[in-house]
């Protein structure tokens, strides 16, 4: 699924590039996203019983939340209700749960946003 969230991402010609958590290099280029899966969990209130949910982090320069704010609705259109398929075959839909507020990154001094995502599964 990762492989495939990547690929849409990367689609956004405003972003710089896409990296795995915690893998951005020191001093890259802004701005970029980064993609964390965050494992599976149940869900009784979702008809199929299980979700898993991946967060998209989109990081800029220090200076304006505006940037950020068209990022985030490119990300959202990108994934939102969008079918996508896994290496496997699976086809899984993402959908938007929530961005969260603006945050400033103390370590990198980059301004970023978390778009927050689930995806509906069947637990076997």
């Amino acid at each position: 699924m990762r492989k495939a969230i990547y690929e849409k991402l990367i689609e956004i010609e405003t972003l710089e590039a896409v990296y795995q958590p915690y893998s951005a290099p020191e001093n890259c280029a802004t701005p970029y996203a980064t993609v964390k899966m965050w494992g599976d969990e149940e869900a009784p209130e979702n008809y199929k019983g299980q979700k898993d949910s991946f967060s998209v982090f989109i990081y800029n320069s220090p200076d304006s939340f505006i940037s950020l704010d068209s990022l985030v609705w490119e990300v959202r259109g990108k994934l939102d209700n969008v079918t996508l398929t896994a290496d496997d075959g699976t086809v899984f839909i993402p959908e938007y749960i929530k961005t969260t507020e603006d945050m400033h990154d103390d370590v990198k001094n980059l301004f970023l946003k978390r778009i927050d995502f689930d995806i509906a599964g069947l637990r076997i």
